[in-house]
């Protein structure tokens, strides 16, 4: 289950997320906070659905234990930390673009 809109407002807090990296448009995604690993795991279709639907080209996705510092990283904010800790598809994906 998601967290209530109080709980949000520490909205990118130490958490469970949803992590989304794409590369149409390049960058990554993160869906959340929530409040614990199995509600984050039942929502994570329904989060790749809606990028599907926006015709996203998604690389990976993962349920995650994290502070993401922002909710989504654009390509310019990119930084070798995101690359390092990202799945090795998701770099081959940016190498091959």
């Amino acid at each position: 289950m998601a967290l209530s809109t109080d709980e949000r407002n520490n909205e990118l807090s130490l958490n469970w997320w949803i992590e989304v990296g794409a590369t149409h448009p390049l960058c990554i995604y993160y869906f959340g906070p929530f409040e614990n690993q199995s509600d984050a795991e039942s929502s994570k279709n329904e989060c790749l659905e809606d990028l599907e639907h926006e015709k996203s080209a998604i690389v990976y996705s993962r349920v995650k234990f994290c502070q993401p510092r922002k909710r989504i990283i654009q390509e310019n904010q990119l930084t070798i930390h995101d690359l390092s800790v990202s799945p090795p598809t998701f770099f081959e994906a940016l190498v091959m673009r």
